[in-house]
Order: structure tokens, then C-alpha cells, then sequence
């Protein structure tokens, strides 16, 4: 059977469209999770990030971070004065879903979270505190095995 050149362009244009229709189908059902909905009025508070980041690298001592007995352990630097209060924000990049928030005790400067609240793989953990009446802002990349 001896198919003709206009049935061939036919066919061809065909699958085209379906081709096409398919990738604006595939489009329209993507999920994109942004990084914050303000945006914009985040981006206008960034100054204050930048200012309370250098400070908290002013400190004697640095923020540690470690993974014992089912917990993530967060030692934050000594200063003279206390932690008065502070959050810490458990960033999943690749699932909004899975984003939660720790508030900071004014107890101590150790926070422990479970691993159980956690998934498998990377997190960044925004931390923020204040102590003596001044801000302080560090972030750290942790992988949750």
C-alpha cells in the first residue's frame, strides 16, 4: 500500500498538534513552590538579615549544629547576655510541605528537635534569635540521613 506525500504531511502536522497539546497540558499541572509569597516585602527586610548575619559572626563562639539519639541538637553561641527568644525555620527546597517552624526557648541556648519531624535529605535551617536586646540571623545546610 502506497501511502501519498499529502496523507504523510497530514499525519505529520497531526501528531504535531497532539505533541503540543500534551506539553501545554504537562505545563499547566506542574507544581511550583516558591520560596516565599511575599517576596517582595522580604526582599525590603533584607538589609536587617544582612546586618544581624554579620553581628552573629562578630561572636566569640559559633552555632553548632549535630545529629545524636534521634534528635538534631542546636547549640547556639554563648554571649554575656540571654537568648530571649528566637525561631528556627526547617526549610525543605525541593517541598513546601515539609517546611515547619521551632520556636526558640528562653531557657536555654540549646534547642532539640526529633528526627521524626523530619524526611530524609536537605534542609536549611534559618535561625534567628535575640539576645540582650540585639538580632541575630544564621543559616546552615544539614542532610537528615
Amino acid at each position: 500500500m502506497k501511502i501519498s506525500w499529502g496523507t504523510k504531511i497530514a499525519v505529520f502536522y497531526s501528531s504535531f498538534v497532539v505533541f503540543i497539546i500534551g506539553m501545554v497540558i504537562m505545563a499547566f499541572n506542574q507544581n511550583f513552590d516558591l520560596v516565599t509569597e511575599d517576596y517582595y516585602a522580604q526582599e525590603i527586610k533584607y538589609q536587617q538579615k544582612i546586618d544581624d548575619t554579620e553581628r552573629t559572626m562578630n561572636l566569640d563562639a559559633d552555632l553548632k549544629i549535630d545529629i545524636s539519639d534521634h534528635q538534631l541538637n542546636i547549640v547556639l553561641p554563648n554571649s554575656a547576655e540571654s537568648i530571649t527568644s528566637g525561631t528556627i525555620n526547617c526549610f525543605r527546597p525541593s517541598d513546601e510541605t515539609k517546611d515547619f517552624n521551632v520556636k526558640i526557648e528562653a531557657r536555654s541556648n540549646t534547642e532539640s528537635i526529633p528526627l521524626n519531624q523530619f524526611i530524609k535529605g536537605k534542609y536549611l535551617l534559618k535561625i534567628d534569635w535575640i539576645a540582650g536586646g540585639k538580632s541575630y540571623y544564621e543559616e546552615r545546610t544539614i542532610i537528615i540521613p
